[in-house]
């Protein structure tokens, strides 16, 4: 691949893209680049399910946050507010709410998730990274190295 200087946000030039913060993209269309997050995010969440990285469900996500497991949840934004309680009271870690219960199902091949477990390993912190860069496009703030 031949260096030209350009940042490729969305990687479709292939090698490594880079990160670079939503105040800083003049010249991209903001909706594509969130759009190709959505995907990766959606691909990383199957390909943890086929794996077996990823818990899905509250009983398995209890049983890894008892057992002391480090990880983040990510929770449907349609769950049940004493569900959410309940596992917000066990858990003293990072959560995520970008997806619906039919939308999560949807991606794993089952009806209805309303609670995903992810451990900390290198799987679990590029899909956090992708989550928090979704996340950073809809309106919040990163860290800008202006």
């Amino acid at each position: 691949m031949k260096r030209t200087g350009e940042f490729d946000v969305l990687k479709n030039k292939g090698g490594r893209g880079i990160y670079i913060c939503p105040e800083c993209i003049i010249d991209m269309d903001l909706d594509k680049v969130k759009n190709k997050l959505m995907e990766q995010i959606i691909r990383h969440i199957q390909i943890g399910w086929r794996g077996r990285i990823i818990k899905i469900g509250y009983d398995n996500a209890f049983n890894e946050i008892q057992k002391g497991t480090k990880g983040f949840l990510i929770l449907s934004t349609d769950l049940a507010e004493r569900t959410k309680r309940n596992i917000l009271r066990l858990f003293r870690g990072d959560y995520y709410q970008i997806f619906k219960k039919e939308e999560l199902g949807r991606f794993l091949g089952k009806e209805k998730v309303g609670i995903i477990f992810v451990p900390e390993t290198k799987f679990g912190l590029k899909l956090k990274g992708l989550i928090e860069q979704f996340l950073a496009t809809e309106g919040g703030n990163v860290n800008c190295q202006k």
